[in-house]
């Protein structure tokens, strides 16, 4: 019965494909706010208090959420392994 898994074109599934393209159209949409926001702007976060690109700002928390969201999400599986 394994046999009968529909697999797309380079082994790869369905839920695969729609992965990388929401991951792509993210991307776009992040690059595109990028472009459009150049300006600096004042920065402050804990003890740090300075001023950056707003591109840098947006890209810093891009990463953060990402990070932190896999992170969730690998608690998450490691509670449920062991339960």
């Amino acid at each position: 019965m394994a046999d009968d898994v529909r697999e797309g074109e380079g082994g790869r599934s369905a839920g695969s494909n729609a992965k990388l393209l929401f991951a792509a159209l993210v991307a776009v949409g992040l690059a595109a706010f990028i472009v459009q926001n150049t300006d600096s702007t004042p920065v402050k976060w804990l003890v740090f208090d300075g001023s950056a690109p707003l591109w840098i700002v947006i890209l810093l928390a891009a990463a953060a959420g990402t990070v932190l969201s896999e992170l969730g999400g690998w608690i998450l599986r490691r509670r449920k392994r062991r339960r």
